[in-house]
C-alpha cells in the first residue's frame, strides 16, 4: 500500500504499553510511522485492519511504562 492508500484505514490494536484493545484510523504518515486517531469501536465497522504497534523503550522510560506523555 502507498502512503495515500494508507490514510483513512481503519485499525485494530493492543496499546503497546497498557494491552487495552484500540481501535482508530490512520490520519497521517511520517517516514515509517504513522499518526492515529482513536475512534470507539463503533465507527471501526466489521473489520478493522489488525497492526501490532511497538512500544518505544525511550517513552516508556519517561513515563514509568505508561507511555502518556501529559
Amino acid at each position: 500500500m502507498g502512503r495515500a492508500q494508507i490514510i483513512g484505514t481503519t485499525i485494530v490494536f493492543d496499546d503497546p504499553y497498557t494491552g487495552v484493545r484500540k481501535y482508530g484510523r490512520i490520519v497521517q504518515v511520517i517516514g515509517h510511522d504513522v499518526a492515529i486517531r482513536i475512534i470507539k469501536r463503533e465507527e471501526a465497522g466489521p473489520s478493522p485492519r489488525r497492526v501490532k504497534p511497538r512500544s518505544d523503550s525511550r517513552i516508556a522510560a519517561i513515563t514509568n511504562g505508561t507511555g502518556r506523555i501529559d
